[in-house]
């Protein structure tokens, strides 16, 4: 799945937008928040959708502003930003930190219950920042309970803090946490029992 085409294609089909105008709108909307997009990755990306046609660009001068290139979507770039959207509903990714659970054993419990709780911190401010913007926002909202997608970012967090707290729990306990001696024994617990890894956790694809 690629999230950068997605978001790029998603701004210029709403409207015809630069490269600039990508990155002002993803700022202004928080959208880094969940989707990590540097200035030059955005740039870059630009430059090889519009090679492949699914976009088109068309050189603007405003006044005594430098020349921008303002880009169209294409039917074809239409077509790749509808299977974007179908394949990020749908997809599912194993988590990269099941895999830091899973091999717990391989980190000192005070130094994985530091980082726990610094990580726990950041989260607990993050949905502190999400509840003040779905309080802000006029309702009625298209969901019922608030934005959408504000609230489904909170939930989210809300589910991992809850995992993050239990982890904690179980590490700063000497006699769960001796029990920690393989990998995804956090799951039982002990050497005799024969951890199940689930189908494709290490699937790179």
């Amino acid at each position: 799945m690629n999230r950068y085409d997605l978001v790029i294609l998603g701004f210029i089909l709403e409207q015809e937008s630069s490269g600039y105008d990508i990155i002002t709108e993803i700022r202004k909307r928080e959208l880094d928040r969940w989707a990590k997009i540097s200035t030059s990755t955005i740039y870059n990306r630009l430059i090889r959708l519009e090679k492949n046609n699914h976009i088109i660009g068309r050189t603007e001068k405003e006044g005594n502003r430098p020349e921008r290139v303002k880009y169209n979507i294409t039917e074809k770039g239409k077509e790749l930003l509808k299977k974007e959207i179908l394949k990020h509903l749908t997809g599912f990714n194993d988590d990269p930190r099941t895999l830091g659970y899973a091999f717990l054993y391989g980190v000192e419990p005070k130094e994985a219950v530091r980082s726990l709780e610094m990580h726990e911190q950041r989260l607990s401010a993050e949905v502190e920042h999400l509840e003040k913007m779905i309080a802000k926002e006029p309702r009625p909202t298209l969901y019922p309970e608030g934005p959408f997608l504000n609230c489904m970012s909170r939930d989210h967090i809300l589910v991992e803090l809850k995992y993050i707290r239990a982890a904690i729990s179980i590490l700063k306990d000497p006699e769960r946490n001796k029990k920690l001696d393989g990998y995804f024994y956090i799951n039982f617990g002990g050497r005799h029992f024969k951890p199940l890894v689930p189908k494709n956790l290490f699937n790179e694809n």
